[in-house]
């Protein structure tokens, strides 16, 4: 309760915080809301421009692009059936075909539902980070090393097609973060004779390459098609009741199903969204609408979805482990500014703890009372081509990794881990493992290494841990149940071929 006292105190003692927060919300919206230019690219294009900020207004504007890159999604997801976060796809079963007959009704539904997730999750991250913390202070090297193992080991499972490519992205992103000069010994490692590799790869010019520059590479392929042009009738700042009626157990199953999702590191909103969908399909009275422009579709949907940020805050500012990709890069935002997240964030530095709960909290407000108030101008901002958006967003890249560290090899970072991040999409190679890897990895080696010097190099002095024992078995099941099920899948296939002949 006195992060959250101290929080509204800092938050509110500097209006250039709130005004970063409205800029924060309206750009995450227009980011979330144009195919391609997700929250994380958006949070990930932002943060140099943070360094020249306090860290509470750099903060204020980093969450609110967050929040409202997450739920622009709906907009174009909705209106073109053509989700504008990878998060957004589970909205466009229910929220194309409704939108389709009434489009103004369709969106306020999908931003109340927002709202509530945000909300809701809000209340979480009040709740729960204060004593994880506390509980997290108790935590040993092998405690650490084992929760970040269970978090790439989850990242890995959920998130990748193939755990084999997951496995490889993993560890392509612990090897880059092995780049540079050991933090224990302090001997170079893996620098090639390249003096400006000793402090290691950038983390922001990283997050840029593989998100931005990518990005842009990507879906630069499709320039020449003809992008369908997007129009809205009026839009009510509340949904009309009699389409909310019968949608509380969606609200409340996409609430809390996002929220602890959120919890799990790396998971992510798409498993959320899609566990909460088919649950309140289940206990729905009216199933056979689902898929038909049902409002208890688009509920669950749109509350999971808003519900996995305050979720995922939590693991990132109690234990230092990101709880989706936003959250990855956000800890750029934080590092940048000489914070470390983790159970001291909640010791030394209360007025930051408790400033990122009440400015995720108002986001969430600010951006439903935005995108219902503003709902034409972005449906406007939509329509630009891409081919003036994109070059505009180069040049966003280019200034921001500069300016940084003024430093033209951090430029060439930026363009290197452009290239190689379209390679490993082209590879289906899925970027979040990597993004883990690389800031997991450090976590794993150091705790790793600590451990061992202080039980004499005994590995086995880690099964005197409980916390940490389960936290490797849980990783176990995750990596190995795809891989048993796989198994079985096929023995069954030949059994079945075999009775046939």
């Amino acid at each position: 309760m006195e992060a959250i006292i101290i929080g509204f105190q800092t938050v509110f003692s500097d209006p250039i915080t709130l005004l970063l927060m409205l800029a924060g919300v309206f750009m995450g919206v227009v980011f979330g809301s144009i195919p391609g230019l997700t929250a994380t690219l958006g949070v990930a294009l932002v943060i140099p421009f943070t360094f020249t900020m306090t860290a509470v207004q750099g903060l204020s504007l980093l969450l609110g692009i967050y929040v409202g890159g997450i739920s622009g999604g709906l907009i174009t997801a909705m209106l073109i059936n053509i989700p504008g976060t990878p998060s957004s796809i589970v909205t466009c079963w229910d929220g194309y075909p409704m939108a389709k007959k009434l489009p103004g009704e369709a969106l306020s539904i999908g931003v109340f539902a927002s709202l509530i997730g945000g909300l809701f999750s809000s209340m979480v991250l009040f709740s729960i980070a204060p004593q994880l913390a506390k509980v997290s202070l108790i935590f040993g090297q092998w405690e650490y090393f084992a929760v970040a193992v269970m978090g790439m080991a989850i990242v890995v499972a959920m998130v990748s097609d193939d755990i084999i490519r997951g496995l490889i992205g993993a560890v392509i992103g612990v090897l880059l973060a092995a780049v540079g000069m050991d933090n224990i010994t302090g001997v170079s490692r893996m620098t090639f004779g390249n003096w400006q590799l000793t402090g290691g790869i950038s983390m922001t010019a990283l997050m840029m390459g593989l998100f931005a520059i990518r990005e842009i590479m990507d879906q630069t392929i499709d320039l020449h098609n003809v992008k369908e042009k997007m129009a809205i009738g009026r839009i009510s700042l509340m949904p009309p009741w009699k389409y909310l009626k019968g949608t509380g157990k969606s609200l409340g199953i996409g609430s809390v199903f996002g929220s602890l999702i959120g919890i799990l590191p790396g998971i992510g909103q798409n498993a959320a969204t899609i566990l909460a969908y088919n649950q309140a399909r289940k206990v729905s009275k009216h199933p056979e609408k689902f898929g038909h422009g049902s409002p208890e579709g688009i509920c669950a949907s749109e509350s999971s979805n808003n519900a996995v940020n305050g979720g995922a805050l939590i693991p990132l500012v109690t234990l230092g482990i990101p709880g989706d990709q936003v959250t990855a890069v956000l800890i750029g935002g934080l590092m940048i500014h000489g914070l470390q997240p983790g159970p001291l964030l909640f010791t030394q530095n209360l007025d930051i703890s408790g400033s990122i709960m009440v400015l995720y909290f108002i986001a969430n407000i600010v951006m439903y009372i935005m995108m219902l108030g503003l709902m034409k101008l972005f449906v406007r901002i939509i329509n630009v081509k891409l081919s003036l958006l994109f070059p505009a967003l180069i040049v966003f890249c280019v200034i921001g990794v500069f300016t940084l560290n003024n430093r033209i090899f951090d430029v060439w970072i930026l363009v290197i881990f452009g290239l190689f991040g379209y390679i490993l999409k082209q590879l289906n190679v899925d970027l979040a493992p990597v993004i883990l890897g690389f800031i997991l990895g450090p976590l794993v080696e150091r705790n790793l290494r600590t451990g061992l010097v202080s039980s004499n190099g005994q590995f086995s002095a880690i099964f005197e841990r409980p916390i940490a024992v389960v936290c490797l078995a849980i990783a176990f099941i995750f990596l190995a149940y795809p891989i048993i099920s796989k198994a079985i899948g096929k023995y069954r296939s030949r059994k079945v071929a075999a009775e046939h002949e």
